[in-house]
């Protein structure tokens, strides 16, 4: 069976003839009469009565007319919801993110729904390092990271800039320091994420290179707690600057230069190489680049390495 099959049975009988529906098909008569024919043999049913040449339907007929109609309609209906999904007035798109990298997407998500309020956007929580091989098991269909991942079957673009900052309470001998080195604070207590990253690392290796202990006196799972247990006095912290952005907009901590340790965060778009992006993972992909580029911090890389 095809669908032109289909689409002349359904035409002879709302023209209630051959001919007429040979015009509306733009086709022959023989050739209405030949797709009929067909059909009929892939039924194993006579669906038009032959003793009349209005297309009067056979008790086959009628009951296959109806299922005829809805075929068409769902081809119909497939096309509009596609049509739809490009104009993105539906559709999906999940995203994988870890805990700070969420803040991130917060501005970027409130752009796209204010363009595109009918699409559905999931953020996944996923360890950063897990984001990769998700989105390479089609689990997600972009993810948000702060490293190169350097896989060949995945892209990434540059969408925004951060940096590691030095936080301590506002009572803090250290707090009112224009700046510090990184052997000022070998005598300090650090609250670190139980989490390794790659810059955990290059704060370690830092502080290696400079001959300074780096004493870690709890390590907590969130960026949350940690900055409340700073609060507390219990310690200082590196942490991403977007995360408590807030907080020190608010004076309830004091972030502190570190002359030799300037670890620079670019936060990366990440998709799969090969594979098309859906309308609406293109979507966000695209207001994800706009907005990086109205930022002054991202000013030109966008389209980084």
């Amino acid at each position: 069976m095809e669908i032109t099959q289909l689409e002349a049975f359904v035409a002879v009988v709302e023209e209630k003839s051959f001919s007429r529906a040979a015009v509306r098909m733009l086709r022959t008569q023989p050739a209405i009469s030949q797709a009929i024919h067909r059909l009929e043999v892939w039924a194993g049913e006579q669906l038009l009565d032959r003793s009349s040449k209005s297309g009067v339907l056979t008790a086959s007929g009628q009951l296959f007319y109806d299922y005829a109609k809805k075929v068409l309609n769902l081809r119909e209906e497939s096309r509009a919801a596609l049509a739809e999904l490009r104009a993105l007035e539906s559709g999906k798109v999940t995203i994988g993110a870890n805990e700070s990298t969420t803040l991130y997407l917060l501005p970027v998500l409130k752009r796209f729904r204010q363009r595109h309020p009918r699409v559905h956007v999931a953020v996944k929580r996923s360890l950063s390092r897990e984001i990769p091989s998700a989105l390479l098991r089609y689990e997600i269909d972009l993810g948000i990271l702060s490293y190169n991942p350097q896989k060949p079957d995945l892209e990434s673009v540059v969408v925004s800039v951060d940096e590691l900052c030095l936080i301590t309470p506002r009572n803090h001998r250290l707090a009112r320091s224009s700046s510090v080195s990184i052997r000022d604070l070998g005598q300090e207590q650090f609250i670190a994420h139980n989490i390794s990253s790659p810059y955990r690392e290059r704060v370690i290796e830092a502080f290696a290179r400079h001959h300074t202990p780096l004493n870690i006196a709890a390590e907590l799972p969130t960026i949350e707690t940690i900055k409340k247990f700073v609060g507390m006095g219990m310690g200082i912290a590196f942490v991403p600057r977007m995360c408590v952005q807030e907080e020190l907009a608010r004076q309830e901590f004091a972030a502190v230069p570190v002359t030799d340790l300037r670890i620079q965060r670019k936060l990366r778009l990440t998709y799969r190489r090969h594979a098309s992006l859906s309308a609406a993972a293109q979507g966000f992909l695209e207001v994800a680049r706009a907005w990086a580029e109205s930022q002054p911090a991202a000013g030109g890389v966008a389209e980084g390495e």
